[in-house]
């Protein structure tokens, strides 16, 4: 019964944080760039966009975008049930769980739920939707902010450095709903934009979902040529293995160690909680999990188009004809198809032919994660590297291959390098090789919190200035996350991030947090331990050199740095693991 309490308060604990902390965020230092008089459109993930029922009516309700602190209300309300059905579904009575789970969740997913055909059973439209109420100024100054991205305000601080607040609108639309509609209602909003700019041409960044509707929409309406720049972060382009493998019959197994850093890094908390995923029953609460989905959540979640969309090809064809009938959901296959047989199956030539029409996209993809329910797969912990922008990635843990050659199926210049420095990812073969940026052990979406990335969005977004992975050196096609949580960041200092040279002999580390000293407690090349003395202190944000000699006969360097937080008696040793590759 303990272990199955402390279950309940490791839920209670992250859903707290959400509901009453505010995340410190680091000193904005993103520039300002002249203002080309393109109004910029930003389109949320999966769970951003705020669904309302019956709008304009007395009936109105908001039924999707639930605070956490709404949910947190509830799990309080609710404790004694919870804690009880879980108490018995150790002992093997799994149906009293499942009926506490039903209760808890009922209301929310019948608010939201789909019929046979694909359409909303409720009257429901996304919210913001007007052109008129959907510019940051008027979510601001009209909604008191109610409807500003979930944790976005500090990117959209920083693109309002540029772009005033009244011409950076929030696409919202029917999340549940396929692509293929969704992309349509974007063309709508584009032209509604022009229309009411007077611009000649929108920018868009999209996250996630968002991300896989700006590829949609690229590729159905792009050769138009009413997109100037398009920077997709994250994006499902290809869907996600993490839904098949929740709609799957085999068990899940969720890293809980991993599943509760994922969590502190979404609400930007530097807590190390290793030692709780260490304590907590893993396989029981992966079966909670696994239950709660199949006996309650599925018999919705199959009525989604989206659902469908964030399936690769191969598991689409093998899972349609399981879950759904050809007559009653006939409407549903019909997009789905589309969206599958179409568009996912040709994406690479639609977004080439966008950029022919003068698009100019640009991928921001995330590697060198395992994905969240346990899959051995290379990804940001929520969508597969692969799926992002078509690039060969082995498997998690694995590499490609010392004898690997990179396919240059896309790219044809076999003088360009594209094999990461981990020497797990070939992006020769991506949708769009030299416009693809790849960020090392950077979990989903969280680019806001790491100014190198958030920097090069901005600076794809806004301006002209960088063409592609080869014109600045700045940004190198792959870099280091360098989120606050991630610590520490390492390069050496004669050389581009993850390269070295025959010169090379010097390290450059930096701490990445604001919050604590951190003290360097080894240093290894190749498994060979460094001569660094005494253990090093490095300051807040701070930043020091280490000679290091660098092993004969390699043209590959796997560098272990081991390091702790000063004065944090609640965290254990770190240690962060970079790559670099041999240049001359």
């Amino acid at each position: 019964m303990k272990r199955i309490f402390s279950v309940f308060m490791c839920a209670v604990m992250l859903l707290g944080c959400t509901a009453s902390t505010a995340a410190a965020a680091k000193k904005d230092i993103s520039p300002a760039y002249e203002w080309d008089g393109h109004p910029v459109i930003f389109i949320q993930g999966f769970s951003g966009p705020i669904l309302i029922r019956d709008r304009g009516l007395e009936t109105e309700e908001q039924v999707w975008g639930i605070s956490p602190a709404d949910l947190f209300k509830k799990l309080i309300t609710n404790l004694y049930g919870i804690v009880s059905s879980i108490s018995k579904y150790a002992d093997g009575d799994t149906q009293p769980f499942v009926e506490q789970f039903r209760e808890v969740s009922a209301e929310l997913v019948d608010d939201i739920s789909m019929l046979p055909d694909g359409t909303s059973k409720y009257n429901i439209v996304s919210f913001p939707c007007t052109v008129e109420e959907s510019s940051i100024a008027y979510i601001k100054n009209e909604l008191d902010g109610d409807a500003m991205p979930f944790f976005q305000d500090d990117f959209i601080a920083a693109l309002a450095k540029t772009v005033p607040e009244e011409y950076i609108y929030v696409f919202n639309t029917d999340w549940r709903r396929s692509q293929i509609d969704n992309s349509a209602h974007l063309a709508e909003f584009i032209d509604s934009v022009l229309a009411k700019t007077g611009a000649d041409k929108v920018d868009i960044f999209s996250m996630s979902h968002g991300g896989q509707l700006t590829a949609t929409y690229l590729y159905y309406y792009g050769t138009e040529a009413k997109v100037d720049n398009a920077v997709l972060n994250s994006p499902a382009t290809g869907g996600t293995t993490l839904v098949t493998e929740l709609l799957g019959a085999e068990p899940i197994n969720f890293d809980l160690e991993e599943l509760l850093r994922f969590g502190c890094v979404m609400l930007n908390i530097e807590l190390d909680l290793r030692w709780l995923g260490r304590l907590l029953p893993q396989d029981f609460l992966n079966s909670l999990v696994k239950t709660a989905f199949n006996e309650v959540l599925l018999p919705y979640a199959v009525y989604f188009g989206s659902v469908w969309d964030f399936m690769d090809i191969e598991t689409y064809t093998k899972l349609r004809d399981v879950y759904l009938d050809p007559v009653e959901n006939a409407a549903i296959i019909e997009k789905a198809d589309k969206m599958h047989y179409d568009c996912m199956a040709n994406m690479g030539e639609g977004l080439r032919r966008a950029q022919e029409a003068g698009v100019s996209i640009n991928i921001i993809s995330n590697y060198g994660t395992q994905l969240g329910t346990g899959k051995k797969i290379d990804s940001d912990f929520i969508i597969n590297t692969t799926h992002t922008c078509g690039a060969n990635a082995s498997a998690y843990g694995e590499t490609l291959g010392a004898d690997y050659v990179q396919k240059n199926t896309v790219c044809k210049d076999a003088s360009h390098d594209h094999i990461a420095p981990t020497g797990t990812v070939d992006a020769s073969c991506c949708y769009l090789p030299e416009n693809t940026w790849f960020v090392y052990e950077q979990y989903h979406t969280q680019t806001w919190y790491d100014p190198y990335t958030r920097n090069l969005i901005i600076e794809l977004l806004l301006t002209d200035n960088i063409t592609d992975v080869h014109s600045d050196s700045r940004y190198p096609q792959f870099e280091l996350s360098q989120n606050p949580l991630d610590g520490v960041y390492a390069r050496f200092t004669d050389s581009k991030a993850g390269e070295y040279g025959a010169q090379s002999g010097e390290l450059l580390i930096k701490s990445l947090t604001d919050n604590y000293t951190l003290n360097i407690l080894s240093v290894k090349i190749n498994g060979v331990e460094q001569d660094i003395g005494e253990k090093l202190s490095i300051g807040r944000a701070g930043e020091i050199t280490v000679p290091c000699k660098i092993p004969e006969g390699t043209d590959r360097l796997k560098l272990e740095l081991r390091y702790e937080r000063k004065n944090d008696l609640l965290s254990e040793p770190f240690t962060r693991t970079v790559y670099f590759e041999y240049k001359d």
